[in-house]
């Protein structure tokens, strides 16, 4: 794979990067692979920085676009709750901005067709925008796809097709952008006067906070508040006028963002100057609020390799629980293999057989998981634990989830 390492920030240039955050070398998080390619895989150094001029958190480490998304295996409707999740941000949106048949939603990143397919007001033009091979699915379910990274190239082949955009969303996408000023530019461009920009990433003070280490990876080259983000987007011809936190999100706890084109005529929400201050206060450019991070993440880790040791030393066997990608990062930090974990239940039928990345542990259906019925699951996919708590059948069937984060557990 090709990779580059950056010298400066990607929202402001600045030059003055402190590294707060290193969780060794790991391959690509979404690179499942069969088990011939094991000799040819690939890793990259997993550090996170901050700049000390506008405090965005950020990786340096670049794998190249076109290698992690070229071959991506990340289905988001295989998650019955993201489903519903995105269900409900279409039904936010239609309503809040009063939606009719013939405006124009774009997608960014729109993976399968997942949040296209949350609309339910019949005569939207639902558009998405794709790079990666997953686009076939979501043409197949009947949605205009534009291939390719966004930007003002791809902005204005949309334009010229379907009109401007009353709304473009991109959930779990704006911090995967290397060059997220040229991705920007082309936003101004796809808008309508009174269209509006919906971003929903990862929140920064809750990846802090619960230490939720797992969401770095480096398909993730950013980690957002909203701090960096006001004044990026008024460089780049946008205006934020509404945030908000929501406690779920593809990779855990959320920020959601509204932007408008600078000089939009919606007011700009209280909502903003609340969530700057609480940033402020909470220490988003205390350099001392990341050191104490780096020193959890390592306890987190020690905990958790303690806890599965003494249940492997019970006789019991370990199981994993989903392959998100985020669940490589942590098995790869921590060290665990498929001498600790046996095999990993995922209901994605294009992993199923492959090895996950680094850790080479196998993925099986979950009807054969459950066959094999570990008494011990490692959940990967621990953001959707009250999910699996009622509807998983391998809790119904006596198992139990040995749960990473915040903070290692089992439940029940």
């Amino acid at each position: 794979m090709r990779a580059h390492k950056n010298s400066c920030c990607r929202y402001c240039g600045g030059a003055r990067l402190t590294k707060f955050l290193s969780l060794g070398d790991h391959p690509p998080s979404n690179s499942f692979l069969r088990p011939e390619q094991i000799a040819g895989e690939q890793r990259y150094p997993l550090e996170v920085y901050v700049c000390e001029a506008c405090y965005l958190v950020q990786l340096l480490e670049v794998v190249a676009g076109d290698e992690i998304f070229g071959d991506y295996l990340y289905l988001s409707s295989t998650s019955k709750a993201l489903k519903n999740h995105y269900a409900g941000l279409a039904a936010q949106v239609t309503r809040r901005f009063g939606l009719q048949p013939g405006h124009v939603v774009v997608d960014i990143g729109c993976n399968d067709g997942v949040l296209l397919s949350g609309y339910s007001l019949e005569g939207l033009v639902r558009v998405g925008v794709e790079p990666s091979k997953v686009a076939d699915y979501a043409e197949a379910a009947g949605f205009k796809v534009v291939r390719g990274f966004f930007g003002p190239e791809v902005a204005r082949r949309i334009v010229s097709t379907y009109g401007k955009a009353k709304v473009v969303t991109a959930t779990n996408v704006f911090p995967h952008v290397d060059d997220i000023g040229t991705f920007t530019d082309g936003l101004p461009l796809l808008l309508d006067n009174d269209g509006v920009f919906v971003i929903e990433a990862s929140y920064l003070l809750d990846l802090i906070d619960q230490t939720l280490f797992d969401t770095i990876y480096h398909e993730h080259l950013c980690y957002l508040s909203l701090t960096p983000m006001v004044g990026f987007f008024e460089r780049h011809g946008l205006q934020v006028f509404a945030a908000e936190k929501v406690p779920f999100g593809a990779s855990g706890p959320a920020i959601r963002v509204w932007a408008q084109k600078k000089g939009g005529s919606r007011q700009i929400e209280a909502s903003v100057s609340q969530m700057l201050a609480t940033e402020k206060e909470w220490g988003v450019g205390d350099m001392g609020r990341y050191r104490h991070y780096s020193a959890q993440v390592e306890k987190i880790k020690r905990e958790l390799l303690a806890l599965i040791r003494q249940v492997r030393a019970s006789g019991a066997r370990v199981g994993g629980y989903g392959a998100p990608a985020k669940g490589n990062t942590l098995l790869n930090y921590v060290g665990l293999t498929a001498q600790e974990i046996e095999c990993v239940a995922e209901t994605s039928k294009i992993k199923q057989g492959l090895l996950t990345p680094g850790s080479h542990i196998p993925i099986v259906s979950e009807e054969e998981f459950l066959s094999r019925m570990p008494q011990y699951a490692l959940l990967l996919t621990w953001n959707y634990l009250d999910f699996f708590l009622k509807n998983s059948d391998y809790i119904k069937k006596g198992g139990r989830f040995i749960v990473p984060l915040p903070a290692p557990r089992i439940v029940p």
